[in-house]
């Protein structure tokens, strides 16, 4: 399983799924969190594969590096910023010992999880965010005394984080696994071992997901096609339509119909 961004996140999100697709794994500055609600799924947090089965919870703390193998698990996510009040600075000063926890969810727990999607899902209810956010503090306090939490240094930050931090920034310039490695202090070769042992994807294919990703998003709006390629860092539309082809089976033009 391949490592391929960073995310970027705003607001609270409350999402009960039937399904989830293959998630990259990839890291964040939020909290996420996983309930399982049925069948089982492949949960990955810093290169880990677990097995997560009905009733098992799983966190993702801040710039933890995490994804998940496709499966037709019935779960629930949430999704929210570190500095929620009232348990402030937990999320930025400790880290689990363990990401997940074994059928921990009760007929409580899986009520309030369930409001929390039905709130967000429904935004016509007044301050509908404000009571998903007051469904996800009554969930935490459930679950985190639970959790064995242990302090963590923000000054200890892996490769791994940092290089996929640094390519986050700087994905839309003509960027090189020479120029990434002077720029972090290692070798070419260095980088080069790490994304093959680790990411599992060259830098090429990890650089080019990255900005797939991004004029996905693009896509959605309506800049031209010519200016999304330039933007996300392709360097002509030649590269763009053969690069998106091929991790879409689609080309750009085609994606957009679709999403519209």
């Amino acid at each position: 399983m391949a490592i391929i961004y960073e995310t970027k996140w705003s607001g609270i999100h409350a999402w009960h799924r039937q399904a989830v697709g293959f998630m990259h794994q990839h890291l964040h500055d939020y909290v996420e969190i996983i309930y399982i609600r049925s069948n089982e799924m492949h949960f990955y947090v810093n290169f880990e594969e677990y097995t997560l089965h009905a009733g098992d919870v799983v966190f993702a703390f801040p710039g933890q590096i995490h994804g998940h193998e496709k499966s037709n698990s019935e779960n629930i996510v949430l999704l929210f910023p570190k500095n929620l009040p009232i348990y402030d600075g937990v999320f930025a000063k400790f880290l689990p010992d363990t990401p997940f926890l074994r059928g921990v969810v009760d007929e409580e727990l899986d009520t309030l999880f369930l409001k929390a999607t039905q709130n967000y899902s429904t935004p016509e209810i007044p301050y509908s965010k404000g009571i998903t956010q007051g469904y996800i503090a009554l969930i935490l306090g459930k679950l985190l005394p639970r959790l064995t939490l242990v302090p963590t240094d923000k000054k200890i930050i892996s490769l791994e984080q940092r290089l996929i931090e640094y390519c986050s920034l700087h994905y839309r310039e003509q960027i090189s696994l020479s120029s990434v490695a002077t720029a972090l202090g290692y070798s070419s070769t260095h980088l080069s071992h790490l994304f093959a042992d680790k990411f599992k994807v060259g830098f090429s294919k990890f650089i080019s997901t990255m900005r797939i990703e991004d004029a996905k998003k693009m896509l959605r709006g309506d800049k031209s096609i010519t200016q999304i390629a330039l933007d996300c860092g392709f360097g002509s539309m030649r590269n763009f339509n053969r690069a998106f082809k091929e991790a879409t089976n689609t080309t750009p033009s085609e994606y957009r119909k679709m999403g519209k």
